[in-house]
């Protein structure tokens, strides 16, 4: 039965928790069982008094190797600085900044900081805060449970330069700003053509081991018994939660100006400690060791020998044993999760092969059900949405078009029956403009410039109509003249303004068109000084059952199809809505994304013009 139960398939099927339990066990009565008994075993053999010198001597090679490693980093920091290209994009040399190509920008920048970042394992991100706020950095994704965004580089570099201004100093080495184990190099992007120009704040984020790491090999000196602090008395690195009191209690035991180094026994609750510190040469950092005197007055060599060939013997049986039992542990477990990594990538054909009949076994089962009902569920859906927009989409053109179609050409048959006129030539072409961007455009945006000329056009021939009865103003900022705007999203609220404004008071009418920019909106607003309508009216125009009985004189359809059309563009939570009050006219406001037309668009349009 005993030889049963550990069979491989036997194993295999057993619960989770227990494979967990049994290879912690193991792990831990084995591992403690040797090196305890090894420890205390060489302990009561081998005694021997170790002297001050030795740590002495080591704690100053470690000093100098960390001041070394310090000046390696400011090094990398002078090169980041002279680094042209990076200052060209700190100082906005070339083009400016914006929130359009900041994307590129940052890009750019990250790759750039990359080539100084990566040859340092130890590096963990070094970032950038321009005078002008932008913010850069690069980061060292690799062991890390979070990754930097720009309200963290942002709220670091902040810190960067108040920490230097507090201190009065250009450049300074700091503790974690983000209570990480880390050290920053802080200093002011000084501009190497104008060294009293700062251009921002930069600062390289170095993992705390790389400075501990340099006693690793001593048999003296272990990371949580080491601190390093810097000029201002500041905890920069080393230390644990066993010996931060110890060394709090003696962290103000400076050093006299003329001594670089010390050494003294200090007592504690948990025994006696030789504590040794050092002034680096240059940087003027404090390196504190404590040493606990069992250790020095141990006979070092055999101690170790005896614990070092142990302790392999211990972990690699061990480890034997936690491998055989963490592979039929977790193996499921794995292939689960990379599973679950390439479904998070957008693939839903992948498929779990369970290894096992245990709960991670039929979990896997499961999701394999799961996955498959979403892919079918995710196609279905997909393509029902795709059909639906584009019903929506090709119902809202064909009535848009005859529409527009009907009501311009019937002005031109009417001037040429009354009139009769050279100016005909003139009417004509602005509706062969009109009728040439919607027939001929490519796409279903332009520029606000481009569709306020369309309506001046469609005015013209308005005007005609109307003579001074009609009069027109446009509030548009040059600079807005780019924005990009849905293709006829303007002439059916003109049109409804006449009609509202001018047909039912038989009056002189004024129809005033402003655009503005609010945070990431843009508004286009058609202001009319009509008749007039209560507030319910006015809400009640864009619904489709009620408009035509509610307000009397407004039963376009083009109105409603601007509103569908946009939401359709941009989501629901864009649109158009109107303002009115009686006797005091009409407003239409127009509620899209704040975006840049893009010029090649238009380049493509005035091409295929060329060619016709």
């Amino acid at each position: 039965m005993a030889v049963r139960w550990w069979h491989p398939d036997r194993i295999k099927d057993l619960r989770f928790r227990t494979k967990i339990f049994l290879s912690n066990m193991i792990l831990i009565l084995f591992i403690s069982t040797a090196i305890g008994g090894a420890a205390i075993y060489a302990s009561t053999k081998f005694i021997e008094a170790n002297t001050r010198d030795l740590s002495m001597q080591v704690i100053h090679q470690i000093s100098d190797n960390i001041e070394s490693r310090a000046k390696e980093v400011f090094a990398s920091s002078v090169y980041v600085l002279s680094d042209s290209s990076i200052r060209e994009i700190v100082a906005e040399q070339g083009e400016s900044v914006t929130s359009d190509n900041y994307p590129a920008y940052r890009s750019r920048m990250e790759f750039l900081l990359a080539q100084y970042g990566n040859g340092n394992p130890y590096m963990n991100a070094i970032m950038i805060r321009t005078e002008k706020g932008q913010i850069y950095w690069w980061e060292n994704k690799k062991g890390l449970d979070h990754t930097l965004d720009v309200q963290d580089v942002a709220g670091i570099t902040g810190s960067g330069a108040e920490y230097l201004a507090d201190h009065g100093a250009n450049m300074g080495w700091s503790p974690s700003f983000r209570n990480r184990n880390e050290v920053l190099l802080v200093r002011d992007f000084t501009d190497i053509s104008q060294i009293d120009r700062s251009l921002g704040t930069i600062i390289f984020s170095m993992d705390a081991e790389y400075f501990l790491s340099l006693g690793s090999g001593s048999s003296i000196m272990k990371p949580n018994n080491v601190a390093i602090l810097n000029p201002f008395n500041e905890w920069l690195a080393g230390g644990d939660p066993d010996t931060d009191s110890l060394i709090r209690n003696n962290v103000n035991e400076t050093l006299q100006e003329a001594d670089a180094s010390m050494a003294k026994v200090v007592h504690a609750g948990s025994g006696s400690y030789l504590f040794v510190q050092e002034r680096t040469a240059n940087l003027g950092w404090r390196v504190l060791i404590f040493i606990p005197m069992s250790v020095l007055l141990s006979d070092t060599r055999l101690l170790v020998l005896v614990i070092v060939v142990v302790s392999f013997l211990a972990v690699l049986i061990s480890t034997g044993i936690a491998v055989k039992l963490s592979n039929s542990s977790t193996r499921n477990i794995k292939i689960l999760e990379q599973t679950m990594r390439k479904v998070e990538d957008g693939n839903f054909d992948v498929r779990i092969v369970p290894l096992g009949r245990d709960e991670i076994g039929i979990l896997s089962v499961r999701f394999n059900f799961m996955l498959a009902r979403i892919h079918e569920l995710i196609n279905t859906v997909y393509k029902e949405q795709i059909a639906k927009q584009q019903a929506e989409y090709t119902a809202l053109l064909s009535q848009i078009n005859p529409h527009f179609l009907y009501n311009t050409l019937g002005t031109v048959k009417w001037y040429a029956r009354m009139y009769g006129q050279l100016e005909i030539e003139r009417m004509i072409t602005s509706v062969i403009d009109l009728l040439k961007s919607s027939v001929r455009r490519v796409g279903e945006f332009h520029s606000l410039e481009q569709e306020i000329t369309l309506l001046q056009n469609y005015l013209y021939i308005q005007k005609i109509g109307y003579g001074d009865a009609l009069q027109m103003a446009y509030e548009v900022e040059e600079q807005l003249g780019q924005c990009e705007v849905p293709y006829f999203i303007l002439q059916p609220l003109v049109e409804n303004a006449i009609l509202h404004g001018i047909e039912m008071s038989k009056g002189s009418g004024r129809i005033r068109v402003t655009a503005r920019v609010a945070d990431t909106s843009l508004f286009l607003t058609v202001e009319d000084n009509g008749v007039g309508m209560t507030q319910q009216q006015a809400d009640q125009l864009l619904n489709r059952e009620v408009r035509k009985e509610s307000v009397p004189g407004v039963t376009s359809i083009g109105i409603h199809n601007v509103h569908e059309r946009i939401r359709l563009y941009y989501g629901t939570e864009y649109g158009l809505r109107y303002e009115s009050a009686l006797g005091a006219g009409t407003k239409a406001i127009v509620h899209i994304p704040y975006r840049m037309h893009r010029q090649r668009r238009d380049e493509h349009v005035e091409r295929d013009d060329r060619r016709g």
